[in-house]
């Protein structure tokens, strides 16, 4: 579970513009997947609204997110919050 979690904040890290104002913030993101990783959707569950908004623009550009093929690994991750903070 770690491993897929580390790879879903890496994927999304490279997407996100993070801005000087950002940091010290973070945001905690509820991201829904589809079976082949592809964001279903994505919204704020609290945390700085601007870091909230950019964090989940850089969710929908990354498009699809890592997942496992391990449906017990998978089923933890259709439906998840992340804590993201700039690098």
């Amino acid at each position: 579970k770690g491993k897929y979690m580390a790879l879903v904040q890496e994927k999304i890290q490279r997407n996100w513009r993070v801005e000087s104002s950002f940091s010290g913030k973070s945001c905690v993101v509820n991201i829904r997947l589809a079976s082949n990783g592809l964001v279903i959707d994505a919204k704020p569950v609290e945390g700085d609204t601007q870091v909230c908004r950019s964090a989940i623009a850089a969710v929908r550009q990354a498009n699809t997110l890592p997942v496992s093929k391990d449906p017990a690994v998978f089923a933890e991750f259709k439906d998840f919050n992340l804590r993201v903070s700039p690098p």
